[in-house]
Parts: C-alpha cells; sequence; structure tokens
C-alpha cells in the first residue's frame, strides 16, 4: 500500500509540476499577444484562466494585476506540500509510522511549501529590483509594456525608499531593495534546512 501510495504522490507531483509551467507558459504568453485561436494558446489558455479568475475573484482589487503570479504561487505551493502530504498519510496509514508522526511530518510540509512560495515572492521582487536599476541607467520608453508592469510592480516598494534616501545622480534605492530581499531570502533558506531534516519521507 506504502509504495502505491508513494507512485501516487509522484504522479501528483508530476502533474503540477506540468500546471505550473503552462501557468508560466500563459504567463509568458499575455505579454507577447500570443494569437488566441492558435490550438496550443487556446489549450494552455483554457486550462489556467480559470485558477486566474478564481484567485482575480479572491483578492483586493489592488492585487488583481497579480492575480496570475498568485495562481502560479498557489500552484507551486501545491507541488511542494501536497505530494510530502499524500506521502505522510500513506506511511501512516500503512502503519509505518505513528499518527502523530504522520501529521507532524504533514504539517512540514504545508510550513516548507509556504517558506518557499515566500522565498520565491521574494526572489521575484530581488530580479524586478535589479531590473529597475538597469532601467535606470538606460532609460527604456515608458509606453513599453514590459517596463509599465515592472514599474507598475516594483514601484510601490521603491517609492518608500525615495523618500528616506538622500538624492544622488544614480537611484541608488533598488539596489537597497534587490539587498534587502536577498538577505530575506538567505533568511528564508536557512529557516528551511531544519525542517527538510525533520521529514521522515
Amino acid at each position: 500500500m506504502v509504495d502505491a501510495v508513494i507512485a501516487f504522490s509522484g504522479i501528483v507531483a508530476w502533474a503540477l509540476k506540468i500546471y505550473s509551467w503552462m501557468h508560466i507558459a500563459a504567463f509568458l504568453l499575455s505579454w507577447v499577444n500570443a494569437d488566441p485561436y492558435n490550438p496550443i494558446v487556446s489549450f494552455i489558455n483554457r486550462t489556467t484562466r480559470p485558477l486566474w479568475d478564481w484567485v482575480g475573484a479572491r483578492v483586493s482589487p489592488s492585487l488583481v494585476p497579480f492575480a496570475a503570479y498568485l495562481a502560479l504561487m498557489l500552484v507551486l505551493f501545491a507541488e511542494i506540500s501536497l505530494p510530502g502530504i499524500i506521502r505522510s498519510a500513506g506511511i501512516t496509514l500503512g502503519g509505518h509510522a505513528p499518527l502523530e508522526s504522520g501529521v507532524l511530518n504533514g504539517f512540514y510540509y504545508l510550513i516548507l511549501g509556504a517558506l518557499s512560495i515566500s522565498k520565491s515572492i521574494i526572489g521575484f521582487i530581488f530580479l524586478l529590483a535589479i531590473i529597475w536599476f538597469i532601467l535606470t541607467l538606460v532609460n527604456p520608453p515608458l509606453n513599453n509594456p514590459i517596463v509599465q508592469t515592472i514599474m507598475y510592480l516594483v514601484d510601490p516598494l521603491i517609492t518608500p525608499l525615495q523618500r528616506v534616501l538622500p538624492r544622488a545622480q544614480i537611484d541608488l534605492s533598488p539596489l537597497i531593495l534587490a539587498g534587502v530581499t536577498y538577505f530575506i531570502s538567505e533568511l528564508l533558506g536557512r529557516l528551511m534546512y531544519p525542517l527538510q531534516a525533520q521529514l521522515i519521507i
């Protein structure tokens, strides 16, 4: 029974991984205005848009533009935690671990999923901050959709730093933001190591 449950958890993990890559593809396709009548594009949209819409309907209006990214984070959270929870249930039901250990192991996977998603979000902000700094050096056209998206995402974090930092010829606020997010990302990574060591399967 345990072997069957572990095999099933592997199938679930692969299915969620494929689904997460479909979300990434849909996110990129939305930037390039891909032909919606293309069979592949149409299939990806039909598969991913329902979750985007579901997330968008449940967040505040200010977060609706981030529904696609939040949906991807939700899928990644499931990809990390759900297979582990299934394996934990399998060893418990199969008598290979006491109930308390199985429940605790599943709880560890939930925490790992939350920490991993937090680390991914922080890493995404770090990347945007670096891109923002490069953009301030080259002065790209502001009507570029990619530039507008990056500005929309990072501006709420950059503006408070610009108010505090002294004015200079080069805007250092993106580098400060990148440094802070890098530190937080490293801290989250260090928090994950002890949890991973506690996993029994």
